[in-house]
């Protein structure tokens, strides 16, 4: 590869890797391989009304993130780039011209998905949860909690059944687990390692009072080091809303684009994932378990420079208590370049992130097929003008290609 300096837009005679592409969950996600006991008292869809959008509930209690059904109404695929580049004032509702997205085959199948894959040139791709991302947080309270671990459980063996863990060498589905009981999360990660798992998505923010960098979850940390896996944070519901909104007279749990704007500011934005990153810094998660792989995916990186610039000012005050857990070896900066991937949405500066955190960092996602994502996913490499080969080569293709070898 070379390292000539670009001021156009690269072209490409590669196969790209994509670090963000999702799918649209049928109706029976959670409870098609759940115990009869817990199917309805985990995620299901009411289809009583044909002229009306699904109307999803968890248990008895509507679904607070997803209120329909979350492949209902959807935008196209990259309906909303020109809105977020600012070229339009038009296009700003991810609903606009809503389409079922549960009839769109390359949205629910895999086959269908890897023939689209092959005309975008997508080599492989890490494959997101979409309705999995709004339910655990849910399934966390009292009320529900008995069927937290069974509908984890069923998800992922549903995901296993329809899309894979990577076993094609090209679909990557990422299953989901949560800390709130950790000898049963322990037990569902050795189920997952087993089945082939790469990556593994859980909820940013505390669990039940804890930090996740807390020394308490070392035995899970611990496996997944040894194992290799990715850790994935993806945008999603939070239990940072109950922390941070309610105490300002908010809702703690708004439904999904319906946020009033200090609702979308204070848990709905980069403050989760950006809290959870310092948390597991500030812990020393890294100092004790230093090849961890944490991926931060679809909440931009606008965040990631100011973070890296507090922390390292932090770092220098003297304080017996600084780090409850032990000093990490290195800054929080260098902490971050070993152990944080960062997928930064493509009207970011891209190339400001590249000279933040190295472009070994720099994950392509396309978001691919959500309105708010690229059409055409090789469109990201728009945004890496001014980058030389070497750089968009590893941004394109060969970071994600390290992190499934």
């Amino acid at each position: 590869m070379t390292t000539t300096k670009r001021t156009q837009t690269p072209s490409l005679d590669y196969w790209i890797h994509d670090a963000d592409q999702h799918y649209y969950e049928p109706d029976d996600c959670y409870s098609r391989h759940i115990e009869e006991r817990f199917k309805k008292k985990t995620m299901w869809i009411d289809r009583s009304n044909p002229d009306t959008p699904g109307r999803m509930y968890v248990g008895d209690e509507r679904c607070q993130f997803f209120s329909v059904g979350a492949g209902d109404n959807i935008g196209a695929p990259g309906m909303m780039k020109a809105f977020l580049q600012g070229a339009t004032e038009e296009g700003g509702s991810p609903s606009l011209n809503p389409i079922n997205g549960l009839s769109v085959p390359e949205f629910v199948d895999a086959k269908a998905r890897l023939a689209r894959m092959d005309e975008q040139r997508v080599e492989s791709s890490l494959m997101l949860p979409t309705t999995g991302v709004g339910i655990e947080p849910q399934l966390r309270a009292s009320k529900h909690r008995e069927a937290l671990y069974p509908s984890v459980r069923a998800f992922n063996r549903w995901l296993e059944e329809d899309w894979g863990y990577g076993q094609d060498g090209r679909i990557f589905g990422a299953p989901m687990l949560t800390l709130v009981d950790l000898d049963e999360a322990v037990v569902e990660l050795e189920r997952l390692i087993k089945a082939g798992a790469r990556f593994l998505v859980l909820t940013t923010g505390p669990v039940d009072g804890r930090a996740p960098g807390d020394p308490y979850f070392d035995p899970f940390w611990s496996r997944v080091e040894e194992a290799g896996l990715n850790i994935v944070f993806h945008i999603g519901n939070t239990p940072f809303g109950e922390m941070y909104s309610k105490p300002w007279g908010l809702r703690p749990a708004p439904p999904s684009h319906r946020h009033s704007l200090m609702e979308y500011f204070l848990a709905f934005t980069e403050r989760p994932v950006m809290d959870t990153v310092v948390s597991l810094i500030a812990d020393n998660l890294f100092g004790r378990f230093p090849k961890l792989r944490v991926l931060s995916i679809e909440y931009g990186s606008g965040w990631v420079a100011p973070m890296l610039g507090k922390l390292e000012k932090l770092a220098r005050l003297y304080s017996k208590d600084m780090w409850r857990f032990g000093a990490p070896p290195m800054s929080p900066t260098e902490t971050f370049r070993q152990n944080v991937w960062v997928a930064p949405f493509y009207e970011d500066d891209v190339v400001g992130l590249v000279e933040t955190i190295g472009a070994s960092q720099v994950l392509n996602g396309s978001d691919y097929p959500h309105p708010e994502g690229l059409a055409e996913p090789i469109e990201f490499v728009q945004e890496l003008a001014g980058l030389d080969d070497d750089s968009v080569q590893r941004v394109m293709r060969e970071n994600f290609a390290a992190l499934i070898a």
